[in-house]
């Protein structure tokens, strides 16, 4: 027997909105703008969370009327070809899944073994400005003796000297 949606929503002891929504994303369907409660039931079954509690006790009991002709069962199924609960519980997997491994990474950066890059990238700068700072002071203390030297093996080696202490600091910062 097919009753009014206001009715069914009444009958089940949720509301009107509730139904009209489950109504209009297709997964209850209409026959001449009723309901067929045992149709709405399976579909209604096949999309609740098993994990969730109903949200509301038993539904509000209506008259019971037996029916003159056997009841036919509809086979639920989504759109796209499978299981509907099947695709909902895939789905509910994968968001576990992916649950699981932000509080995986969230343990690792607790545990100090993953770093903010911000932080990182101010420390490479940081050291990256005392090496430059370092080779850009070697002309200011070298030209004037590299001017008055005339070995070339003598130029070589004090030039060699200081970036190697440049360098050398860098290392020592570490």
């Amino acid at each position: 027997m097919l009753v009014s949606q206001a009715e069914y929503a009444r009958q089940r002891g949720v509301s009107r909105q509730y139904v009209g929504q489950m109504v209009a994303k297709g997964v209850i369907t209409l026959q001449d703008r009723k309901v067929d409660p045992a149709q709405a039931d399976a579909a209604l079954a096949a999309v609740r969370e098993p994990a969730r509690p109903a949200r509301r006790a038993e539904p509000q009991t209506a008259p019971v009327i037996k029916p003159t002709a056997p009841a036919i069962d509809f086979p639920v199924s989504s759109p796209v070809g499978g299981d509907l609960p099947t695709l909902l519980l895939k789905t509910r997997i994968k968001s576990e899944v992916e649950k699981a491994k932000l509080l995986e990474i969230k343990a690792r950066v607790e545990a100090g073994k993953y770093v903010d890059a911000d932080e990182v990238k101010v420390a490479a700068f940081n050291r990256a400005r005392v090496v430059r700072d370092g080779l850009l002071n070697i002309p200011e203390r070298l030209s004037a003796v590299l001017a008055a030297e005339i070995d070339a093996t003598r130029v070589h080696t004090l030039l060699y000297t200081e970036i190697r202490a440049a360098l050398e600091e860098l290392a020592d910062a570490s």
